[in-house]
């Protein structure tokens, strides 16, 4: 029961975000962040695979 608790609360901070979200759309700062942290996984996770 614990795995269903854990998926609960993910959904209720997944709704918060998504409201957060559509409050704060039009913030450029918000969109420059998502980019950014975007990049920065992308990039960690490319260079991890592409280790010889």
């Amino acid at each position: 029961m614990q795995i269903l608790n854990l998926w609960d609360k993910l959904n209720e901070w997944s709704e918060g975000l998504k409201a957060w979200i559509f409050d704060h759309y039009n913030n450029p700062l918000l969109w420059v962040g998502i980019i950014v942290v975007g990049f920065l996984i992308f990039k960690a996770v490319f260079s991890t695979l592409n280790k010889d």
